[in-house]
C-alpha cells in the first residue's frame, strides 16, 4: 500500500479536483490518463505514475484501457477539495473583487493553505453559496 504522506499533499490535490472537474464534465463517464494530462498540462507519463500511486492509496480504481472510477474515499477527498477551490473562488470574486479571467490561478494559490475548518467558516460567511462563479455546484461535505 502506498503512504499517501510521502506524496506531496498540493500535488495529490490538483489530481483530485483534475479527476473531479472532467468527471464532471463527462457525466460520471469514465475519465482516462490522457483527459488528465491533457486537463493539467502535463506529461502522460506524470499522470499514470500519480494514478498508480491513488489506486494503490484505494483513492481510484483503475480499470482497464487507462480509464478509471473514483472510490468512496477518493470521491470524498476530491470534494474537500473541489469544495475549497470553489468557496475560494466565491470569495475572490465576491469579497475581493478580483477579476473574472484572474480567479483560477488566484484560487488556485490559496485553496491548498486554507484549513478545512477556514473554509467552513469562509463558506459560512458567503451565505454558504451552491455555485461557483463559473456556475459549478460546490459539492455538500461533511
Amino acid at each position: 500500500m502506498v503512504n499517501l504522506s510521502n506524496m506531496p499533499k498540493q500535488s495529490q490535490e490538483d489530481y483530485l479536483r483534475a479527476i473531479y472537474s472532467l468527471f464532471e464534465k463527462s457525466g460520471d463517464e469514465g475519465v482516462s490518463s490522457v483527459d488528465i494530462a491533457t486537463e493539467m498540462k502535463i506529461s502522460k507519463a506524470a499522470v499514470s505514475k500519480m494514478l498508480k500511486k491513488l489506486d494503490e492509496a484505494h483513492l481510484i480504481k483503475m480499470t482497464p484501457y487507462s480509464s478509471f472510477k473514483f472510490l468512496a474515499k477518493g470521491k470524498r477527498e476530491a470534494e474537500k477539495v473541489i469544495y475549497k477551490r470553489r468557496i475560494v473562488e466565491v470569495f475572490l470574486l465576491e469579497v475581493l473583487k478580483v477579476d473574472r479571467d484572474k480567479i483560477s490561478a488566484e484560487a488556485h494559490a490559496l485553496e491548498h493553505s486554507f484549513s478545512d475548518d477556514s473554509i467552513k467558516r469562509l463558506a459560512k460567511l458567503l451565505g454558504d453559496p451552491e455555485v461557483c462563479p463559473c456556475g459549478n455546484k460546490i459539492p455538500k461535505i461533511k
